[in-house]
């Protein structure tokens, strides 16, 4: 599993999505009765994902855990991502508490739509390492993950938190001027409706992975575009980004299904074939006149 993520109280949202991509997740809510109710949430996604014919697994790739203490919840994690009430004082006091308890290079993402990030890091410790990071609703269909940064925060720990998203089939987009990004319903329902169509496509491909999803990334604030507004792939395409042609052959079952790039992401990972489902053992480069 690929990055030990944190979400600090709940956003069933958002740590519903780091799970479906495989990470492993600890969520910490100071009220004991939503933990109680957090796998009964996650049921209810993966329902709804199912009816909406965007989730074609059984499960969430990843594991689940909720802790009760919030040093716990941290100690460990790479990634912290914080959704309580829009309330700055209580954001300053958390995110003081968090750059105390955490290692000293996690990093922290609050998730609020209208407090300044630089007055949430006011008290903190390593202010270089927090940002703020609103996905967009709803996140399961939604690849844009709006970020504002502190004045302190450096390009590494943005490049650190766009690699996590990158792999997720997610993309930062940085606010344009003081007002969130807020999708209109028709907006929402036309992405759905696109990412319906994009697994329909993958779903000719037996055993495709649910978390290789093509980035539908976009510049600032404009609208990406929409798959059926793009160029139909066809069968020469690598599979997973649906832009490169297929060169390479995944050893030792020999299929012929991604480009080189997206080969050697499935071995960093430690993925398997798209195809059978074998474990990768070599990637052999296939050059065509």
């Amino acid at each position: 599993m690929s990055g030990f993520c944190v979400t600090i109280d709940l956003h069933p949202y958002n740590r519903g999505c780091m799970a479906y991509h495989g990470h492993r997740v600890k969520i910490f809510d100071v009220n004991a009765s939503a933990l109680s109710v957090v796998q009964e949430n996650l049921d209810q996604d993966k329902d709804e994902l199912h009816r909406d014919g965007l989730m074609t697994h059984p499960k969430f790739l990843g594991q689940v855990l909720c802790m009760s203490r919030l040093e716990d919840a941290v100690d460990d994690a790479e990634f912290i991502f914080e959704a309580v009430i829009e309330d700055l004082d209580v954001k300053k006091e958390l995110f003081e508490r968090l750059t105390q308890m955490c290692k000293p290079d996690a990093i922290i993402g609050s998730n609020s739509l209208q407090c300044n990030i630089d007055e949430v890091a006011e008290r903190a410790n390593c202010k270089e390492r927090i940002m703020n990071l609103r996905f967009l609703h709803p996140v399961y269909t939604i690849p844009e993950v709006e970020i504002t940064t502190t004045r302190h925060t450096t390009p590494n720990n943005v490049e650190k938190v766009r690699q996590l998203l990158e792999k997720m089939g997610k993309t930062l987009f940085y606010r344009s001027g003081k007002e969130p990004l807020i999708l209109s319903a028709i907006q929402i329902a036309s992405r759905k409706l696109a990412r319906r169509q994009q697994i329909l496509r993958q779903r000719g491909l037996a055993g495709f992975p649910q978390n290789d999803v093509p980035g539908l990334g976009h510049d600032g604030n404009t609208t990406p575009m929409q798959d059926d507004e793009c160029a139909t792939s066809n069968e020469f395409d690598c599979a997973i980004c649906m832009d490169r042609k297929r060169d390479c052959l995944l050893c030792p079952c020999h299929h012929l299904v991604t480009c080189h790039e997206c080969a050697k992401s499935l071995v960093n990972r430690q993925d398997c074939c798209p195809i059978c489902r074998k474990e990768i053992s070599e990637i052999i480069r296939v050059f065509t006149a």
